[in-house]
């Protein structure tokens, strides 16, 4: 399975890289503000968003559902990248990410899961960095065990193997 991306940039509205086979994402020291756009009407995606929410910040948060009017004001080319499909996050108002990168994104904006976000970008990784998020805001202590002192393949095959009702994180009402 070959994992693709779509990175933008919203200085120039033009794809600075889109489907390519992506090996690692930059994650940025420098980047001071994450933008989270997601499906109000997703049970997951909302799951999620309460818990990074309440997560100690390494970076400024804000987080909206995509439906909002304040979206649609605050980030007017929002339509283009699809949020009723893949979560969106933009960085410091330039960068926007989708999908995988857009979840590793938002553990990277927690203090206490950047080592986790590092961990996540890779290949092998990214494929499964929605689960992990899901886990991570569900089971906070299993996924703690799971992540610490182990190899990115060891992690992905436990991941695989976890037992999870894909109803809880994947209920059809986006295709996050």
């Amino acid at each position: 399975m070959e994992l693709t991306v779509s990175v933008f940039s919203v200085n120039t509205g033009n794809t600075i890289s889109k489907g390519f086979r992506v090996m690692k994402l930059e994650l940025k020291t420098t980047a001071k503000k994450l933008e989270v756009y997601y499906d109000r009407e997703c049970a997951m995606c909302c799951s999620f968003i309460e818990w990074l929410e309440s997560q100690d910040r390494a970076m400024e948060l804000v987080c909206m559902p995509y439906q909002s009017d304040e979206a649609k004001v605050k980030f007017p080319e929002l339509a283009v990248y699809h949020p009723e499909k893949e979560i969106v996050v933009r960085v410091d108002g330039i960068d926007v990410y989708t999908g995988a990168e857009g979840w590793v994104w938002c553990l990277w904006s927690c203090a206490k899961y950047r080592d986790v976000a590092k961990l996540m970008n890779n290949r092998l990784m990214l494929r499964v960095a929605k689960k992990v998020c899901y886990l991570i805001s569900k089971n906070r202590l299993k996924v703690s065990k799971l992540f610490f002192g182990k190899k990115a393949r060891q992690i992905a095959d436990e991941i695989n193997k976890t037992k999870v009702d894909k109803t809880d994180y994947d209920n059809n009402s986006c295709k996050l």
